[in-house]
């Protein structure tokens, strides 16, 4: 993902066209939630393939004075027994994602395993770029408030539409992890439910991944 705003974004920002400063106010409804708080979703991506996903934060920790929280991401599929675990440890809010210090990842029965070196490096920059809260935003302007009904229940929501990207997105910045709804050409995912007593996924100590060339053990 992106940082929230580097200091040079921040200077041209009063003059910055009409669709970057809506991309930015839409941004700025994306916070971390307190610990235990999750949401799940349901949706498809590629408009063919379900998938429902459960965004939670599992814990905090402090290194160097700094607190990150330990955010939890569970997708499960059609596949049975391969439910997919990512836990980052990252410290501001989710814009801030490429200053993760920490990656723990399990696929289905396999041992967890925690990501460092070059392939944390690696990951920050993919994060820098993408991810599910800046693309919801991406060159998005906002079209009014609306009253949406999902699964979850009926929430008046801040309505950003994309003509570029074609997408719709809902959001409410009262809940945890904000949206709502989202639709667009590749996905359609809708807020099913939520709680407050998300508990790590991961129980096991994580091992070592190995690096960029090199092989396991």
């Amino acid at each position: 993902m992106r940082s929230r705003l580097s200091w040079v974004a921040a200077a041209l920002l009063c003059v910055a066209p009409p669709a970057l400063r809506a991309q930015d106010a839409c941004a700025d409804n994306f916070t971390w939630p307190e610990v235990g708080r999750w949401a799940e979703y349901s949706g498809l991506y590629n408009k063919k393939t379900p998938v429902t996903s459960r965004y939670a934060v599992v814990g905090t920790e402090t290194r160097d004075g700094v607190e990150y929280k330990r955010i939890e991401m569970k997708m499960h599929g059609e596949q049975k027994n391969r439910d997919m675990v990512y836990q980052m440890l990252v410290p501001g809010g989710p814009l801030q994602l490429d200053q993760v210090a920490e990656i723990v990842m399990k696929m289905g029965d396999d041992p967890a395993m925690k990501m460092n070196g070059m392939m944390l490096g690696a990951i920050r920059g993919q994060l820098g770029k993408n991810s599910a809260f800046t693309d919801a935003c991406r060159e998005s302007t906002l079209v009014g408030k609306e009253k949406v009904t999902v699964p979850a229940g009926t929430f008046q929501a801040l309505h950003y539409q994309s003509a570029k990207y074609a997408s719709d997105t809902w959001l409410d910045p009262k809940l945890p992890f904000a949206m709502l709804r989202s639709t667009g050409k590749s996905h359609s995912f809708e807020l099913v439910a939520m709680g407050k007593d998300a508990k790590s996924s991961i129980t096991e100590e994580p091992t070592e991944m190995p690096g960029m060339g090199e092989r396991s053990k």
